[in-house]
C-alpha cells in the first residue's frame, strides 16, 4: 500500500494503536492512532500519513458494482473501516485514485480495460501516523 501525506487536525483519540478521529479536507476520519494522538490537544494541526489497509475480501463483481455514481472519496462503514471509491489509474500494481488517497493492490488484474473504471474497495482499516 502507498501512504498519502495530508494536512490533518487532531480531534480525539482512545490511545495509541486504538481509534482516533482526525479531520482532513473537511472530512472526519476514524483511523488507527499511530501518531501519538493521546499527547495532542484537540485542534492541533499536523502532517499525517494515511495508510489504507485493504480487506481483500471483496469479490470482483462487488468491486466493479460498488461505485455507480463514479465518485472519489471515502465512505465510513463502521469503526475505522471504509468503502474507498475511486478510479483505476494504473495496473501492475493496480492503483485506485480515491481523491483523498491512493489505494494500491486492492485487487489484482492485468486487464487494460480496467484502467478508467470506477470501483469501490473495502478498507479493513485506515492507519494514520506522523509524516
Amino acid at each position: 500500500m502507498t501512504a498519502s501525506i495530508v494536512a490533518a487536525t487532531f480531534i480525539a483519540s482512545e490511545g495509541e494503536y486504538l481509534e482516533a478521529i482526525i479531520e482532513v479536507g473537511g472530512q472526519r476520519l476514524h483511523v488507527m492512532d499511530e501518531f501519538g494522538g493521546a499527547q495532542l490537544a484537540a485542534g492541533t494541526q499536523f502532517q499525517a500519513e494515511l495508510w489504507p489497509v485493504s480487506s481483500e475480501m471483496d469479490d470482483w463483481d462487488a468491486i466493479f458494482r460498488a461505485n455507480p455514481g463514479r465518485e472519489q472519496g471515502l465512505l465510513r462503514l463502521d469503526g475505522w473501516r471504509y468503502l474507498a471509491l475511486g478510479v483505476v489509474t494504473q495496473l501492475d500494481p493496480v492503483i485506485c485514485d480515491c481523491g483523498l488517497l491512493q489505494v494500491e493492490d486492492a485487487f489484482h488484474t492485468r486487464d487494460a480495460r480496467c484502467v478508467g473504471a470506477y470501483v469501490g474497495v473495502t478498507l479493513a482499516r485506515l492507519d494514520a501516523c506522523l509524516a
